[in-house]
């Protein structure tokens, strides 16, 4: 069937309206018509749906996502021609539709901010080619959606269900993702076309599998999940930056111009470069945040958001919605509520993020973590939930204590330049106001960090220190870790079987990442004998271990598989002669890490020398029967 044009979908949703009020006599409105010119206009309205008087009640624009100005429901040049026609038309609401989501407007006044414009999003359904838009899949299902909405309407129109005006952190998430839809869409056809070509296919199975965790199959179904998946973690990982730098702009504007993109720039390559520039800017001024802006040339994920170039004028939107929401006019705490509802785990799990439930990361915290100046590492960070949770409860602890203060005793690792930018995001943003503002977070392989080495480096206190001189522009300091009350954490779920064997012994020692260096290592540092059949999560323990005070505290959730396996008894022995076991958690009601399909564990671990002390204590070993939330509520 050949894909319809934007006129005749249109005549298809006008039929399918007038098809749902045939069915449902009570619904207020007796017709939809289709392209009617409005009064004193040579300008027509997509669509105009009548009350049971014949008068006008709404009207609206509708657009096809693959079509100019279809790429998102919330282009500006669309909203102000619908509020427009709206207006002449003479009627209270309008909207604009581009197939995939449906955007109800109050009318508003030429010129309001965009901040003070109310209106109520649906998600109706998911096309990006013509093909598609014929399925009867995809026309069942905006038929249906039809019949919900004139429902939704009727209560509106009759004051039970008041549109409201959205908090503006509400308002950002819901243009974002509006916006990313077609870029994602571009994104996948080019990575699958790739993903034809031998060569790049086993590029990009390396990456999905290595730095994403997803499992690579060869069933069609599994494949195209996972380019979903890649898809939208690369293009969510480009405008996090892009979202943070506009942020910096408030503090930095004389320093970071604002990202613009010329109109001569049509590739993604090109697109990239230029990004590329305004990026360095934010590096040197503010010194810092290399881990958010340096390009990991390494990281295949880094060039993904660019390989189609018909995605440039999507990105181009992007940017300019974010410039519309003009930060430097906002509040520092509307902006850091921005941030925590955009990166916040439920948004990450939308673009193919799992994460560690809120709940679960609070209760390893309330465990771990006992004072206000508690010192906190999490040697696999991903996208910083243990150490904002960790952040949250020391300023509980402790709210005398400031931005930069409770910085300075967190620590965090990741292997994932999407994970250690999302971090030190999410760190940073918890106070944009202190101007030392430097998350101590390092992209690395957490078995090449020791406390002999520096973590990193990160720019002098502009002010210096007590007894010091003030340092001038551009110095940098070691950032050591130092005997830590907590690690806490949620290791990579890596089998054994993924991990390689060192086939021969280097000059400089055992091969990094091999079983043989992680057995070697942990046996070194704290004469853990392990199997070599040990899951990578085994070998965290007594790293993790090295770091710790004598009386710190390690709290993981991980695979509760070393609870029963015959690998998991030396890592039991190790605990055993090394700590007290506080308590061990397993839930029967709800999984603990979403997204992954996997039996977990919490356990909770406090370092003891003595012998007897650890001999005497007692181990809970607990079940939940219920979601850790409603126990909590009580």
């Amino acid at each position: 069937m050949q894909a319809p044009t934007e006129w005749e979908f249109t005549a298809d949703v006008a039929k399918w309206v007038q098809q749902a009020l045939d069915n449902d006599p009570s619904l207020p409105f007796s017709e939809a018509k289709c392209e009617t010119r409005t009064v004193g206009s040579a300008k027509r309205s997509d669509l105009i749906l009548l009350d049971n008087d014949a008068r006008p009640v709404l009207t609206g624009e509708i657009k096809l996502p693959w079509q100019p100005y279809g790429g998102t429901p919330f282009n500006d040049q669309v909203v102000n021609d619908a509020r427009a026609k709206a207006k002449r038309a003479n009627v209270p609401f309008f909207f604009t539709w581009n197939v995939n989501q449906f955007v109800l407007w109050e009318v508003f006044a030429p010129k309001t901010a965009h901040t003070q414009r109310p209106y109520r999003t649906w998600r109706v359904t998911s096309v990006h080619r013509g093909d598609e838009l014929c399925s009867p899949v995809a026309r069942q299902a905006i038929q249906a959606w039809l019949s919900g909405f004139l429902a939704d309407f009727a209560a509106i129109i009759r004051g039970k269900a008041p549109l409201g005006l959205k908090l503006p952190d509400e308002q950002f998430t819901d243009r974002l993702e509006a916006a990313l839809d077609r870029p994602i869409a571009l994104t996948v056809e080019e990575l699958a076309r790739r993903y034809k070509e031998p060569r790049l296919k086993s590029q990009i199975d390396a990456w999905m599998r290595d730095e994403l965790g997803l499992t690579i199959t060869d069933d069609p179904d599994g494949v195209r999940d996972n380019l979903d998946r890649a898809a939208r973690f690369a293009c969510y990982s480009l405008v996090n930056r892009l979202v943070f730098y506009e942020a910096l702009l408030k503090r930095y504007r004389r320093q970071m111009d604002p990202i613009s993109i010329p109109d001569d720039i049509t590739t993604g390559d090109g697109l990239r470069a230029r990004l590329k520039s305004h990026f360095a800017l934010a590096v040197k001024a503010t010194r810092d945040y290399e881990t958010v802006f340096g390009e990991q040339h390494a990281s295949y994920g880094e060039c993904v958001p660019f390989y189609s170039d018909h995605a440039v004028p999507h990105w181009r939107e992007i940017i300019g919605q974010i410039h519309q929401f003009d930060f430097s006019k906002l509040d520092y705490e509307v902006i850091g509520s921005i941030f925590e509802r955009f990166i916040s785990p439920e948004e990450r799990s939308k673009f193919g993020q799992f994460y560690t439930r809120v709940e679960v990361v609070d209760l390893i915290n309330s465990f771990c973590i006992r004072a206000g100046d508690a010192k906190v590492m999490d040697p696999a960070c991903g996208g910083g939930t243990f150490l904002v949770r960790a952040y949250a409860r020391k300023r509980e602890l402790a709210p005398e204590r400031s931005h930069s203060e409770l910085l300075q005793d967190l620590f965090g690792v990741d292997i994932s330049p999407f994970a250690t930018h999302l971090t030190t995001i999410n760190l940073a943003t918890r106070d944009l106001i202190e101007e030392e503002n430097y998350p101590q977070i390092a992209r690395s392989n957490f078995f090449d960090v020791a406390r002999d080495k520096p973590l990193r480096q990160l720019p002098m206190p502009r002010t210096g220190r007590v007894g010091t001189k003030a340092h001038g522009k551009g110095q940098l300091r070691n950032v050591w870790i130092p005997h830590l009350d907590a690690v806490v954490g949620n290791p990579p779920y890596i089998r054994q079987e993924q991990i390689p064997r060192s086939h021969k012994k280097r000059e400089r020692g055992l091969q990094p990442g091999t079983k043989d260096y992680y057995l070697d290592l942990v046996r070194r540092e704290s004469g853990a004998e392990l199997s070599g059949r040990s899951d990578i999560h085994c070998y965290f323990w007594p790293h993790a271990a090295s770091f710790l005070k004598p009386d710190g505290f390690l709290g993981l959730i991980t695979s509760s598989q070393w609870l029963d396996v015959e690998y998991g008894f030396r890592l039991q022995e190790w605990l055993l002669r090394n700590f007290e076991i506080v308590a061990i958690f397993e839930s029967v009601d709800e999984p603990w890490f979403v997204g992954a399909r996997v039996a977990t564990a919490v356990t909770i671990l406090r370092r003891q020398n003595d012998e007897a002390a650890r001999m005497a204590n007692i181990v809970r070993f607990v079940q939940l029967r219920k979601p850790i939330r409603d126990i909590l509520a009580h």
